[in-house]
């Protein structure tokens, strides 16, 4: 499995080498830098170059593909002025969940504001919502449970804005969350988390799983400006 530091460090130098001042950030994010990776996690990487066009594509693949396990590299390359004008729902997580291994990425983002955090929280809550009633109504009754995985994985990274916004402070790591929510929303991460406990509930009681989700993700569309 990769070594992060070393290999992140080892790809900044040869980016340098290749794009040299157009290189302006790089960062790494997911499961590598919340030290939650397994043997088949994806290295997400996120770069930022002055201008971004085919030719910059096929480069930056070509470097990240030729290094060790480099078919696992992944993640997000823009261009700066791409970047500054980003829907800015999506800019707050994006500073918090990147660690810098070349320049500032906070230089490169606009200002952003509260109520661009709980945008972000609204339409994220909003799928959740759409996506266990649509998987409910639409799915075949032996699959649709499975179907509802993925949502309980992202309920992470939706509950991490919430929490901040609740709480001013924002968490890295799922286990580390898991010591602070409260017994609801405790149990939809551990769902997330855990693939034995997910099952259980599976076989014994599927439509609880998808109760868990609709009643969260309603009540954090009802209530997301007053509570926080």
């Amino acid at each position: 499995m990769i070594d992060a530091v070393p290999w992140m460090q080892e790809a900044v130098k040869q980016l340098l080498e290749k794009f040299g001042d157009r290189l302006l950030f790089v960062g790494l994010q997911g499961s590598y830098r919340r030290n939650e990776a397994r043997e088949d996690s994806d290295f997400d990487i996120l770069a930022v170059l002055d201008t971004l066009d085919v030719n910059d594509l096929y480069e930056y693949r070509k470097l990240l593909r030729a290094m060790p396990e480099g078919y696992k590299a992944h993640g997000f390359i823009s261009g700066k002025k791409e970047l500054y004008a980003w829907p800015k729902f999506e800019l707050f997580q994006l500073s918090q969940e990147v660690d810098a291994y070349h320049g500032d990425l906070t230089a490169l983002l606009p200002k952003f504001t509260r109520k661009d955090i709980k945008e972000s929280v609204h339409i994220a809550s909003s799928a959740i919502y759409h996506a266990t009633s649509h998987t409910y109504m639409a799915g075949e009754v032996e699959t649709r449970v499975d179907e509802l995985k993925p949502l309980f994985k992202g309920f992470f990274f939706v509950m991490q804005v919430v929490y901040y916004l609740r709480h001013g402070e924002y968490i890295k790591a799922k286990q580390d969350m898991a010591q602070k929510l409260k017994r609801n929303e405790a149990d939809i991460l551990r769902l997330g988390m855990d693939e034995a406990y997910f099952n259980e509930l599976k076989e014994k009681h599927p439509n609880t799983l998808f109760e868990k989700l609709l009643s969260w993700s309603g009540e954090i569309l009802r209530t997301i400006d007053n509570a926080c």
